[in-house]
């Protein structure tokens, strides 16, 4: 298997000046390089840069794939916005850390696998697809929801980073039903399906409503609203929205509830898994009726028309319709087989073979697949 990877780093605050843009081509002479974004795919070699500097200093987001089934998503995000104490017991290390680099804290989760991925061509299309899905939960982040850091200790407790007995971290509101770049980001990091379920059913209904944020924003103190009016005079180009959105989350009082230990979620994950399959199982056998149903309502309908479906099949194989014609055939015989009319059968493909002998590309289809259904069936 050849070696693939593929990094892409992306500007959301500000775009890159062209100064940095020259200090990121002394880094790679082939890298696609513009004002928001830094893209590099390797077949040898790999990115001469540590990634968490480049983020530190350049970016806001990362994202790397590697067809060893290496999956990495990185976030830059301002010391000064984000309330330290609040996420850093969702970063327990392991495969989900935390650190903080001058004025700035890189958020890193890393998912490997045993699994190569050897289709890395249509991984790279998906990978592109994925940069404007992740991207959005930095912006979560800094509005004071942790539903992505908390995908990000599930991602440790899944590496067995995290001791059975732990407690579960405060579980944000809205994971019951997650958007879409939460559900982007638990695929990408292939974080099991049924633990971010258990997860879920403990996180309440996200008391993050419109209404609810204009009655708060009245109740402020008048010098508590000037400090904001100031400062979006003071820096024009500050998220204020972002801001006021996380200070009304942190002041929103969390409903009482015991933390669960990482051994209940499993226990409880595992209960969800018994049932999702059951329903897979049960919708499976329920689809395989309706098929069989419907095949067997298309054969019957075909032997009725007797002489008039093989005349079809002579006509297909003179206008060479090869395709539809062993499609048909295969049809003629399962039909012939369901009535006990086999020799029927075999009589009248022969006669057919002889009127057609020239079509060679025909017959020898119609033989590799008259002999593979008959090898499954013996």
């Amino acid at each position: 298997m050849s070696e693939y990877q593929c990094y892409e780093f992306v500007a959301l605050d500000r775009p890159l000046t062209s100064d940095e843009m020259a200090e990121l081509r002394s880094i790679s002479t082939r890298a696609d390089i513009a004002p928001t974004r830094f893209w590099n795919e390797y077949q040898w070699g790999d990115l001469k840069a540590d990634p968490t500097n480049l983020l530190a200093r350049y970016f806001d987001a990362f994202l790397y794939f590697a067809n060893w089934a290496s999956h990495r998503f990185m976030l830059q995000l301002p010391a000064s916005q984000v309330d330290l104490r609040q996420l850093k017991p969702y970063f327990p290390g392991g495969p989900s850390t935390l650190t903080k680099v001058g004025k700035h804290l890189v958020i890193d989760m890393w998912s490997d696998s045993e699994e190569p991925e050897d289709d890395w061509f249509e991984a790279r299309g998906r990978l592109g697809a994925l940069v404007p899905a992740l991207v959005p939960l930095r912006a979560e982040l800094l509005q004071g929801d942790m539903s992505a850091a908390y995908l990000a200790w599930l991602l440790a407790v899944q590496a067995e980073d995290v001791a059975q007995a732990a407690k579960e971290p405060p579980v944000p509101a809205g994971l019951r039903e997650p958007n879409a770049s939460l559900i982007a980001l638990a695929e990408f990091l292939r974080i099991d399906r049924d633990l971010v379920a258990a997860a879920a059913e403990g996180s309440q209904d996200d008391s993050l409503n419109a209404e609810a944020m204009r009655s708060w924003i009245r109740s402020r103190p008048a010098a508590e609203k000037d400090r904001w009016l100031l400062k979006a005079v003071d820096d024009p180009s500050a998220r204020i929205g972002t801001d006021l959105i996380a200070a009304f989350r942190r002041q929103q009082p969390m409903p009482p509830r015991k933390p669960r230990t990482v051994s209940v979620l499993w226990a409880r994950a595992e209960e969800l898994r018994l049932v999702r399959e059951a329903a897979q199982a049960k919708q499976a056998e329920k689809d395989r009726r309706r098929t069989d149903a419907a095949r067997k309502r298309h054969l019957a309908a075909l032997m009725k028309q007797g002489a008039k479906a093989w005349t079809r099949l002579e006509r297909l194989i003179e206008d060479r319709k090869y395709d539809e014609a062993v499609k048909l055939t295969l049809d003629l015989r399962d039909a012939a087989v369901s009535l006990g009319r086999a020799v029927d059968f075999e009589t009248r493909i022969a006669v057919v073979r002889k009127q057609h002998a020239r079509r060679r590309g025909c017959l020898d289809r119609l033989k590799v697949q008259l002999g593979r259904v008959g090898g499954e069936r013996r």
